[in-house]
């Protein structure tokens, strides 16, 4: 009984880490000690709840919730918001660090590429929490 209460803690610690990191993505700052606060519990019980139960760390999907509002951002009809603003809004403070983690995170594609092409975003977003996945094991 014990175990299962204590697993359904977790599983709730998680969804409410996740929610507030889908409020708060656009804070330049945002740290795990911040979302661990929030949700009530320690920085490394929230790393190891992330780990354990979500199956990755706090940056990972920290970037990836950034990654997917970048690529929501970028792909909207006329007018998109520029580079730089997207970085902005979703937590970077200057352009080039976005165009570094979108680079990565979407093989090689440059952010302000995506305007332009016609891009497999499920196919990098699943080969991204594939590689995400495979660092955290």
């Amino acid at each position: 009984m014990t175990r299962r209460k204590t697993d359904r803690r977790r599983k709730q610690l998680l969804a409410d880490a996740e929610r507030v990191i889908g409020e708060r993505y656009g804070e330049f700052d945002l740290s795990l000690a911040e979302i661990a606060g929030d949700v009530g519990c320690s920085p490394r019980t929230l790393q190891r709840i992330f780990r354990e139960v979500g199956g990755t760390d706090f940056r990972s999907y920290l970037l990836a919730a950034r990654m997917q509002r970048a690529r929501q951002l970028l792909s909207q009809k006329r007018p998109a918001p520029s580079v730089r603003d997207t970085a902005r809004q979703i937590g970077f403070r200057e352009a080039s660090g976005l165009r570094q983690a979108f680079q990565r995170f979407y093989d090689g594609l440059n952010p302000s590429e995506v305007r332009t092409e016609s891009y497999d975003y499920d196919a990098a977003w699943r080969a991204a929490e594939d590689r995400a996945s495979r660092s955290t094991t």
